[in-house]
């Protein structure tokens, strides 16, 4: 009987029970030990501990490794944004970026201000996605926190101060968007949390009565808030009910209906007509003048929207950049004939200092992203001086905005001075941008001129701020982050934070797509071939005497000498179709006796190669049966 031998495997060796447990149980914590530590080492992960530790660095390596850290967290949110996708595409997690950029927010210096660079540009770009209703009431909270509890309190302004009201006035806007598509009924919770900073905010509206550009975001905040939180007076509810509510039907095709908000859906068909290159977009604008008393009404919020989407329309037709030009004029002697006035200017109820603002924004977008240099510099010097750069207008340009003078009464020197601020403030911003493009050096040269020119009479502190301001928000630090080319080209522009490039596009996609029907694309109907007329022959003398010579005829004086009854020739196209035609029918039936000729020789070289096949075939079995039987007589031979 074999003996089977069993192999006995003994881990630990000979030991006992005892220590064989005691040594288990160490190798079970060591274990444990190592599942914690590798569970605790997450530096990429934006916690409350982690900004504590960034802010409360005190040595100089210790700072150094945070903000390594703190510039990878960055890299990853602008990775995940899609920022070099410009908001178009597949942009990753675009709320969890947003989320940990705001929480970013906290932490102080460089990291804060490129924290907002990226959060500004990334809204400004994203497309607007009910998906983002949620992290837009945070961020929406998280800047109102800022501005009421932190730096409305600070006796100075700072550049992040600028750029949080920049990064609120866009939240708002894109909150106003959802509201009017009627996506935020479900939301009431972030409404109800977002009411409480709303009922502060006006406390800091005193703060910055000298900074027009973060005063009339605040009021944007302070509007947008109110309505969709459901937070007005009942005389100015009452008005939002009848004119809120029904915005579908406002803003229909249905003439009965379009009443209150008419001005805002004729910017949103010129937008439409412009980026369909329709044809008749000048029958389009006539109507938008027949509507310019909608501009003074009192919900303009309304009007914003129609400057953004008309100032878009403008980046790419000079013929739209006209009509927002003149749209602006007549804004402007409308405002300066009601100076004077109570409340004119002080109150968020009445917006002339909010319109002025977007459209001095709008307006240095388009100087600044035009996509014809002609549109770029009408932008900037009107329409009244077609080829020179007359710096001497009165119209709604840029220019004409910085010598703007309204006649003298109560009052006017308010609306003059903040007139003034918003353009210096656009204009400085739009000269530092233009110094990395070699190509824009004449636009630049204008633009600082007129701004030398005119700062030399000019004796108001307060609009030479703004110059101060701009001036340190485009010096601020340099962000890594942003600069899309490398440092080392001569030729690398960075992006621009100034301005929002993007926003008017995804507004009005978003509202033309909800509100106006689909657009036919236009097909050209089909041209008659065009006959050449050819030229009439002077009679010439040589010719006559010629044709006298000769006696015989062509065919054609044959037949119309005699009076033929046959048909007149074709024309020369007709018979060169027909002639065409002919050749055509020629080739195509000697191509179609080559196929067939191939088909009949692929089908004779088949048939052959399938005789030698079978007669490969027998000759293999009569050899396995010679093999097999060791016979060479066929099987009905006998042997």
């Amino acid at each position: 009987m074999p003996i089977v031998k069993i192999p006995v495997i003994q881990k630990f060796g000979i030991i006992s029970t005892k220590y064989h447990n005691e040594l288990q149980k160490k190798l079970l914590e060591k274990t444990e030990e190592h599942v914690k530590n590798k569970c605790k080492r997450k530096p990429l992960e934006v916690t409350e501990e982690f900004i504590k530790q960034f802010n409360a660095a005190e040595e100089v390596v210790d700072q150094e490794r945070m903000l390594v850290m703190a510039r990878k967290i960055l890299h990853r949110c602008k990775r995940q944004t899609g920022f070099n996708l410009k908001g178009s595409g597949h942009c990753g997690n675009l709320q969890h970026a947003w989320t940990e950029l705001v929480l970013m927010l906290q932490c102080t210096g460089k990291i804060q201000e490129e924290a907002l660079n990226i959060l500004i540009l990334s809204i400004d770009q994203a497309e607007l996605n009910p998906n983002h209703i949620a992290v837009l009431f945070f961020i929406a909270e998280s800047v109102l926190y800022r501005i009421c509890c932190d730096t409305a309190q600070k006796p100075y302004l700072l550049t992040s101060e600028v750029k949080l009201a920049k990064l609120g006035f866009l939240t708002f806007l894109r909150l106003y968007i959802f509201y009017l598509l009627g996506h935020l009924q479900y939301f009431e919770e972030e409404k109800s949390r977002l009411s409480t900073y709303i009922k502060a905010l006006p406390v800091c509206e005193t703060t910055y009565q000298l900074y027009p550009n973060v005063l009339s975001s605040i009021h944007i905040m302070l509007k947008v808030g109110e309505i969709i939180c459901d937070l007005d007076s009942p005389q100015e509810t009452n008005n939002l009910v009848q004119e809120q509510p029904n915005l579908k039907e406002k803003l229909h095709l249905d003439s009965r209906t379009a009443e209150t908000d008419t001005f805002l859906w004729h910017a949103l068909r010129i937008w439409q007509h412009t980026q369909n290159n329709i044809t008749n977009l000048h029958d389009v604008s006539k109507h938008l003048f027949l509507v310019k008393e909608h501009l003074h009404q009192e919900n303009g919020l309304d009007l914003l929207l129609a400057l953004f989407i008309l100032g878009d329309a403008a980046k790419k037709n000079i013929f739209c950049l006209r009509a927002f030009v003149e749209i602006g004029s007549d804004f402007l002697s409308t405002i300066s004939q009601f100076q004077g006035q109570p409340s004119t200017l002080s109150t968020s109820s009445s917006w002339p200092l909010e319109i002025v603002y977007v459209y001095a924004v709008v307006l240095a977008d388009i100087c600044l992203h035009g996509t014809t240099s002609e549109i770029q510099k009408h932008a900037f010097i009107g329409f009244q001086s077609e080829n020179t750069w007359n710096l001497e207008i009165t119209e709604a340009c840029l220019n004409g905005l910085l010598h703007f003078n309204p006649p003298n009464k109560p009052d006017s020197k308010k609306l003059k001075w903040i007139i003034h601020y918003c353009t210096v403030y656009n204009l400085v911003i739009i000269c530092h941008e233009l110094q990395w493009d070699d190509s824009r050096d004449g636009l630049r040269n204008a633009i600082f001129t007129a701004l030398d020119t005119w700062k030399n009479g000019q004796n108001d502190s307060r609009v030479l701020d703004a110059e101060k301001v701009a001036e340190a928000e485009v010096n601020g630090p340099m962000n890594p982050f942003i600069s899309t080319n490398s440092t080392n080209d001569k030729n690398a522009v960075p992006e621009i934070l100034a301005f929002f490039q993007h926003v008017g596009y995804r507004f009005a996609s978003a509202l033309s797509q909800h509100f106006l029907p689909p657009v036919v694309p236009y097909v050209p109907s089909p041209r008659k071939p065009f006959q050449r007329q050819m030229p009439r022959k002077v009679p010439d003398t040589r010719e006559q005497s010629v044709k006298k010579k000769t006696s015989q005829l062509s065919l054609r004086q044959e037949l119309l000498s005699k009076g033929s009854s046959l048909t007149p020739p074709l024309p020369f196209f007709t018979r060169t179709s027909m002639e065409l035609k002919t050749v055509v029918e020629d080739q195509w039936a000697k191509e179609l006796d080559i196929r067939f000729k191939e088909e009949e020789e692929e089908m004779k070289k088949e048939e052959q190669e399938k005789v030698r096949i079978e007669e490969e075939k027998f000759q293999e079995i009569m050899r396995k049966r010679e093999q097999k039987l060791k016979k060479t007589s066929k099987p009905y031979e006998l042997p």
